[in-house]
This record gives structure tokens, sequence and C-alpha cells, in this order.
């Protein structure tokens, strides 16, 4: 019984992952004054420093959102068939915690603790690490006959580097090489969103659909 609970929770936890820490950054981008946010302008990060009135709004969804996803890949770690399955949860891990980082580590912390800045490799980590735990772990899919959802893992993992790629492509030869680099952090990151609340919600109708099981 607490372990079918704690699974529930778990999977609660990947349902809500990707509403706090997504609506979180879709609010602060209509509360943010324009001298912290502009699309074209600013990075998303930018609502995060310490001086912007969607300070605490920004990194504290930030934070919460990655908290959740930690029990939520302890869930699909426990559900894993093979060692793709596996090796997708570290990685998602990883990006987990390169999300909390983000928050933790906002533009400017250095003023106020340690001397070593972290912000940009918590970023790195994040953006990095989810499009390889997509590939990874829809590929294990794939090899547990979940052919469908592992296509869309694969699926989600590749708008990553087009989104990149294409914003890279249209920077080319212009005035300001880094307008609009909110556009694709917030695409990669909704890539990313989607991705964990399918997961969430296929774990939900696999418990649902066994003999015996409670929902989640």
């Amino acid at each position: 019984m607490i372990d079918r609970n704690w699974r529930r929770i778990a999977t609660g936890c990947g349902l809500a992952a990707p509403v706090v820490a997504l609506g979180v950054i879709v609010l602060a981008t209509l509360i943010a004054s324009p001298e912290t946010f502009t699309w074209r302008g600013r990075a998303l990060s930018d609502m995060g420093r310490y001086e912007a009135r969607t300070f605490l709004l920004f990194n504290g969804g930030l934070i919460l959102g990655g908290l959740l996803g930690v029990p939520f890949g302890w869930r699909l770690w426990l559900e894993s068939r093979n060692v793709l399955e596996r090796l997708g949860v570290v990685l998602l891990w990883a990006a987990t915690v390169g999300l909390i980082g983000i928050g933790v580590f906002f533009l400017g912390h250095t003023e106020f603790y340690l001397d070593t800045y972290l912000h940009g490799v918590a970023a790195v980590l994040y953006f990095g690490a989810a499009p390889f735990a997509q590939w990874v772990y829809g590929s294990g899919l794939v090899l547990a006959d979940e052919q469908r959802l592992g296509l869309y893992s694969l699926w989600l993992g590749i708008v990553h580097p087009l989104v990149w790629l294409g914003w890279l492509l249209s920077r080319t030869g212009t005035s300001d090489p880094t307008a609009w680099f909110a556009v694709p952090e917030f695409v990669a990151a909704l890539a990313f969103g989607l991705w964990i609340g399918l997961l969430a919600l296929e774990q939900y109708q696999r418990a649902d659909s066994k003999p015996g099981k409670q929902r989640f």
C-alpha cells in the first residue's frame, strides 16, 4: 500500500511538473516589465534577475518544476525495462538538476553567494541533457514495443536542435545576433515539458489498466 501510494504521488508530480514550470514562464512573460523582458531583446533568464519583479515567481517556479521532476524520474526508473530506458531516466534527472540550477543560480547570483558563475553551466546542462533524455528513453520505449510513445519521444527530442538551428540561421548576418533568443529557449522547454506530460499520462493510464491496481 505504501509503495503504491508513493507511485501515485510520483506520477502526480510528473503531471504537475511541466504545468508548473511552463505556466510560470508564461505568466512571468506577461507581468514582466519591458525593461526586464521582451521576446526580441532578452533571454528568459532575465526574468530571474534579483531586481526584476518576476524574480521570485520565475526562479521559484523553475525550482519547484525541477523538484517535481525528480520523484517522477524515480517512477520511470521503477518501470524501466531495459538499459536505454534507465539511461534516459538518468539524463532526465540531469536535465531537472539543470532546471533547478537555473533558478538557484539566477543571473547575477554571484553578488549574493558563490564566486563562481554557475547560471550558464546549469542552462547548458538543462538544454543539453533534455533532448538526449528524450532520444535515449524514446529508443528504449521502441525496444520495449511501445513504438507510438517512443516515436513521440524521438520527435519531440528532434525539436530541440531544429529550433536552435533555425534561430542560428535567422541570426546570420544580422546586426543583433542575440535577438529573439528567448524563442528557442521557450520552444525547447515546451518540447521537454510536453514529453514529461506524455510520459506521466502514460504511467497514469498504464496503472489504471492493470487488474487490481488503483489509479496512478
